[in-house]
């Protein structure tokens, strides 16, 4: 039926919104991998941060970067060190959020946030690989 409202977010719309965070972060640190390894094919990434090797190899590159992701970073380690929690009940006409445990406190991330962090990560790793840095 055309005239039937979209449903609610459920917990698998907010689990997969956390997935699409993660998966984006990997994908834009494989482009940085593959920007240090064609600036330096010899360079061991096996020890140590890969943003730390690719403001080595191109400081400028990372700068630029780095300079525009802060809160993307800080939103996915969060995810990744500190999710604790979630709430996503349809009837309830809120918006899904999950719970993160930091060291300054709990927080909240709607579904909306990690929605537009992770289109924030796409673009991020679109400039990384298409060499618009």
């Amino acid at each position: 039926m055309a005239d039937d409202p979209a449903p609610e977010p459920n917990m698998r719309d907010l689990m997969a919104a956390v997935a699409y965070v993660l998966l984006h972060w990997g994908w834009l640190e494989e482009e940085v991998r593959a920007r240090i390894e064609a600036a330096e094919p010899d360079r061991q990434l096996s020890e140590g941060s890969l943003w730390v090797h690719w403001r080595e190899v191109e400081p400028e590159a990372c700068q630029r970067v780095r300079s525009n992701m802060q809160r993307l970073i800080d939103v996915r380690n969060c995810l990744a060190h500190g999710l604790c929690g979630a709430k996503a009940d349809p009837r309830s006409g809120s918006e899904p959020y999950v719970v993160c445990q930091t060291g300054a406190g709990r927080r909240l991330f709607k579904m909306s946030e990690l929605e537009r962090v992770a289109d924030a990560l796409h673009v991020a790793r679109n400039d990384v690989r298409d060499g618009r840095v």
